[in-house]
């Protein structure tokens, strides 16, 4: 019981660090960086394990990261956690 109750504690923690990185990555190309720094803002955060995807849409900007899930942070099992975010482009002189 007692390592059922930290794995989802840990799933919990990890979710919000990945919601976390898709935000800090969402700002980067909201503020005109490239891609590859949101990228590697995104992975600061949240680890080398992640998978990174970015679409443009009318002048926003929407970053989704998904990663495996791990038991314990050991074990992967056939899940994986995902984080959506999306921000407005600002407008550059």
């Amino acid at each position: 019981m007692l390592l059922l109750v930290l794995s989802l504690g840990l799933h919990g923690a990890a979710q919000v660090t990945l919601e976390s990185g898709a935000r800090a990555a969402a700002r980067e190309l909201a503020r005109g960086e490239d891609p590859a720094s949101a990228e590697a803002a995104a992975r600061r955060i949240t680890g080398e394990e992640v998978s990174f995807q970015l679409s443009h849409d009318q002048g926003y900007v929407t970053v989704e990261l998904v990663r495996p899930v791990r038991v314990l942070g050991w074990v992967e099992v056939a899940m994986t956690q995902d984080a959506q975010a999306t921000a407005r482009v600002e407008d550059l002189p």
